[in-house]
């Protein structure tokens, strides 16, 4: 925040708006949370969901959002602190509902991802209706911002959500990886199906590789205690929420994401329910005091601190995907699938070529290397290279009969002989949207900022350095009246004040027929004046 003095009443009106703003948004995402599906079997709008559980959640949400109300009735923020302070506990207790509803799906997910294991039985996963219900609870059980500066940032609770979030996300990659390669794995030495078996257990595990990256990632940003990395994350959870919420509503969702944008755990199928639901728990915790601190003329440089933060993701993510097409290659190759060629190399084009242009714009963006203005629309050609990339792995994959018809249902399953896209890649299409912004806002502040400095003097300097003039006083004995002499003055060069000069005083010479005791005189005046003893010759500072 500002360090300038700001006046109470704008101060109370900005704090009031800032709680209007953050409780509304945390009212839409409680609201929207109950309208979505939290799991495969469980949503308004799918058919045979237990009626109980539907209402708990409709009950946890009504509590919710019972404390947004209270916080803004009466005189809302504009009371005294021990008022304050019972109404945080208030926030908090009426959003506990909603937040362990939120965990007992995440531990019935859990669970069932291990029954499940190894099957052909399909986990439930956490949809987009249980991150945006962790969202909006966390921002409305946030304590109300009652002063400049505070300090509440949740960073502590946001690190844990960073440990947690990792350690499930590599238990469920191992446990994946032993279930897809428990039969091939003992094979590799057959000597008929070896290579096959080799060529599928180097697939499993960079795929389970490429899919953990990006927890491992985010995990670290939630982990930071940096402003960039807080407000990556707050960015990230952002694009998730919406990529989740289209995901289901659009009818091409279920075609981007086998699961129609309900996340399963973090395995060879791509980023899971860990990743998801800890970057909006994060971002829930810590997204008040960050954005605040973010919304400030100065913060320009935090901005494009986390934008770069998004690219690293952004590169990482299509530079891993290019790789995983060189291995469906060679998977068609060695098991003799009638996969056509042509689909895997145009795809990885598309993932090489959004993976270098975010390359280079990390590189190019921490300094005045490249204009303000290329770099923008080099975040315009990086999203439109986003959605490519999400376009064509949805257009060139080709359709096959299922095996099982009953495998599709209303909420899940597709007709793609392999799914290349999923919500994480919608994710960084808004994504990088957001950087489009970022890097929009950013140069119009830059070009502002240029234009209200003063202009500067351009009058030639001159040859010798510029002098400051100080007038000093003598200690000598007066010199008589007849001689008409002006007070020393002393000349000190502003540009080299740092080097050891001896300072030099200048008197206008005496007049002509000046007695010769007034001449020694004025010597000795300006010897004292400059901290110099006579030695004969020339002078030396003590």
């Amino acid at each position: 925040m500002s360090n300038a003095i700001e006046d109470p009443a704008t101060a109370s009106q900005r704090l009031h708006r800032a709680n209007v703003i953050r409780d509304a948004v945390a009212a839409v995402l409680v609201t929207l949370a109950v309208l979505l599906p939290w799991n495969i079997a469980t949503g308004i709008t799918i058919a045979g969901s237990p009626g109980w559980i539907m209402g708990l959640l409709i009950v946890a949400a009504l509590t919710s959002l019972a404390a947004l109300v209270l916080t803004h009735v009466g005189r809302g923020i504009n009371r005294d602190e021990s008022d304050l302070a019972t109404l945080n506990r208030l926030r908090i207790t009426l959003n506990c509902p909603m937040l362990a509803m939120a965990f007992a799906f995440l531990v019935y997910a859990v669970v069932q991802a291990v029954r499940a294991g190894g099957t052909a039985e399909v986990p439930p996963g956490m949809g987009p209706g249980a991150w945006l219900a962790v969202g909006g609870a966390l921002l409305g059980a946030a304590p109300v911002i009652a002063a400049v500066g505070d300090d509440r940032s949740g960073s502590k609770a946001c690190r844990i959500i960073g440990v947690v979030s990792l350690v499930l996300a590599i238990a469920a990659v191992a446990f994946n990886l032993y279930w897809r390669t428990r039969f091939v794995l003992p094979q590799i030495g057959n000597a008929e199906t070896g290579t096959q078996n080799l060529v599928v257990t180097v697939a499993a595990v960079l795929y389970a590789v490429v899919a953990l990256l990006p927890v491992v990632i985010t995990s670290r940003w939630l982990m930071s205690t940096n402003r960039e990395a807080g407000l990556a994350t707050v960015l990230l959870a952002g694009a998730a929420l919406v990529a989740g919420v289209f995901t289901w509503l659009l009818p091409v969702g279920r075609d981007l994401d086998a699961f129609h944008g309900i996340a399963q755990n973090t395995s060879t199928a791509g980023v899971g329910f860990e990743g998801y639901l800890a970057w909006v728990a994060g971002a829930g915790a810590i997204a008040t005091v960050t954005v605040l601190a973010a919304l400030n003329r100065n913060a320009v440089d935090v901005w494009r601190s986390a934008a770069r933060k998004c690219l690293v993701l952004i590169a990482v993510w299509c530079g891993g995907s290019a790789v995983l097409r060189i291995v469906d290659l060679m998977l068609a190759s060695a098991l003799a699938l009638p996969s056509p060629p042509y689909y895997a190399t145009t795809l990885m084009a598309f993932d090489l070529v959004a993976a270098v242009v975010a390359v280079w714009l990390f590189l190019n963006s921490s300094g005045k290397a490249a204009p303000r203005m290329l770099l923008s629309i080099g975040y315009g050609v990086l999203f439109v290279l986003a959605v490519c990339r999400v376009i064509v792995g949805v257009a060139l994959v080709p359709r096959v009969p299922p095996l099982n018809p009953d495998a599709i249902t209303e909420v899940y399953g597709n007709t793609l002989g392999q799914q290349i896209t999923s919500t994480f890649d919608v994710a960084l299409c808004v994504l990088g949207v957001a950087l489009v912004v970022i890097a929009f806002v950013t140069s119009t502040a830059d070009r502002s900022t240029g234009t209200t400095v003063a202009p500067k003097d351009t009058a030639p300097e001159p040859e010798s350095a510029p002098t400051t003039t100080i007038t000093t006083y003598s200690w000598a004995p007066p010199v008589e009246p007849a001689v008409s002499q002006a007070p020393p003055t002393i000349a000190i060069p502003r540009a080299q004040e740092a080097a050891p000069a001896t300072a030099k005083i200048f008197r206008p010479d005496p007049p002509p027929g000046t007695d010769r005791v007034a001449k020694v005189l004025a010597e000795s005046t300006q010897r004292f004046a400059a901290g110099t003893t006579y030695g004969g010759g020339d002078t030396e500072r003590h």
